[in-house]
């Protein structure tokens, strides 16, 4: 791992929400551990899968995670003089948040950093900035963690954006006057008939009263009691555990929800 790149991350996505609204400007290490996956990712799509830091991510719990990336976080803000706040969370844990507000930080850093990775961070940061959930929900569902089970070091590769074939587009003549007339002409056309359609859809949506109006005594209570009883007896609350196996980590389903 660059433990050098990790510090240039983590000082960018700090000086990057130090510039941001109020909620937006604090983050805590979960937040920027993530982000700091997020611009090793866009760095992979573009490097054949080798990331910017070398750091070793894996599959853990609920999003990407690299324990030495961890450990680089309290150091850094520290040494660039962020402020630093602990606040109590709802399960009684303490939990910490820097601020660091350094436009020439961020200056500089967007001088050295590949831009790629810059875009990406900026991004991610102006998008979730300190929302744990959002950002947990956001990281899960990109490429190395689809394609990866729990525990796992995440393959970056999976995430690398092909070059597109390079091909030679031949130029669009102009159109003629006649040409344009004709297509103004028609696209009037094509206008009139939709315009009639949709009145006619109008129209036919119109809410006419019945008659006679419904009777709501009970005749009509005893037959919807019929109904009803037709569809048989109410099921039963039940209580159990459903165990699924492991390979479903690595199934098409899971990172293609369309497919069964």
């Amino acid at each position: 791992m660059d433990a050098h790149n990790v510090d240039l991350l983590v000082q960018y996505a700090l000086a990057v929400a130090g510039q941001e609204d109020f909620g937006h400007h604090e983050l805590g290490p979960i937040h920027l551990v993530k982000y700091v996956y997020l611009g090793d990712l866009a760095y992979a799509e573009r490097h054949v899968g080798q990331t910017f830091t070398g750091a070793p991510w894996r599959f853990y719990k609920f999003g990407p995670w690299a324990e030495p990336v961890f450990a680089r976080i309290e150091p850094v803000a520290h040494g660039l003089g962020a402020e630093e706040r602990r606040v109590s969370s709802t399960q009684g844990e303490e939990a910490v948040r820097w601020y660091l507000d350094d436009a020439r930080l961020l200056d500089r850093l967007d001088a050295v950093l590949p831009l790629e990775v810059t875009s990406a961070i900026r991004h991610a940061v102006h998008a979730f900035g300190a929302d744990t959930t959002g950002l947990l929900h956001h990281v899960y569902r990109t490429a190395p963690m689809l394609h990866a089970a729990p525990d796992e070091l995440l393959d970056f590769t999976v995430a690398e954006t092909p070059t597109p074939p390079s091909r030679t587009v031949a130029p669009t003549p102009a159109p003629s006057k006649r040409s344009r007339k004709e297509a103004m002409a028609a696209l009037a056309a094509v206008r009139e008939r939709v315009q009639a359609r949709l009145r006619e859809r109008a129209a036919a949506r119109r809410v006419v009263a019945p008659e006679p109006p419904p009777r709501y005594d009970a005749v009509f209570q005893e037959g919807q009691a019929w109904l009803d009883a037709l569809a048989g007896a109410p099921a039963k609350l039940s209580q159990g555990t459903v165990t699924f196996s492991d390979d479903i980590w690595k199934s098409r389903g899971r990172r293609d929800p369309g497919i069964p």
